[in-house]
């Protein structure tokens, strides 16, 4: 299983950094995929991707990984090939992780419009989002915000991996 966070500026850096910490520690291959190599995050705590955008293969990725913040959600939604990966993704019946506020990029694509979500208050658009930090339903993941980033990366290994692997990976860290 292969994973991609796509890192941009503006984002919260800890909703991306704990699930790419956590899905590493699963064994699951995770890229940091930015549109430039430096990120600066909401927090201005500078990062490094480990990818340009342009330089990757989409197919070779099973799961797509939104993280959330300000003005970060609103860099991802309005850019075109973030877009395009979210067509592409929902196209080809693989799995789409959405945080915080990058639900709300889905849910204005109609994607989440029959499923059952949870987003940071606020970006529901209208809709009402599931209770808890994380909740799963076909292929999209979403989690409430940077408290449930461990419950939201739980479920992406569970989906891809298996729950005795999300459930140890947890354990190792002592959550």
């Amino acid at each position: 299983m292969k994973a991609m966070i796509i890192v941009n500026n503006g984002l919260e850096e800890c909703e991306a950094l704990i699930t790419y910490d956590l899905l590493y520690r699963a064994g699951i291959q995770t890229d940091l995929v930015g549109f430039t190599q430096e990120i600066l995050s909401s927090h201005n705590v500078c990062f490094k991707a480990h990818k340009l955008i342009d330089d990757i293969d989409p197919s070779d990725y099973d799961c797509l990984i939104l993280p959330g913040g300000m003005p970060g959600t609103k860099n991802l939604e309005s850019d075109e090939c973030v877009q395009k990966l979210i067509d592409l993704f929902v196209q080809s019946d693989r799995y789409i992780a959405a945080i915080c506020a990058a639900p709300s990029i889905l849910i204005h694509k109609g994607l989440l419009k029959n499923e059952r979500f949870v987003c940071f208050p606020g970006f529901e658009s209208g809709l009402t989002p599931a209770q808890g930090k994380a909740y799963k339903d076909g292929k999209f993941i979403t989690g409430k915000g940077l408290g449930a980033a461990f419950e939201f990366s739980y479920e992406i290994i569970k989906t891809l991996l298996d729950e005795k692997t999300a459930k140890e990976v947890l354990a190792r860290i002592q959550y």
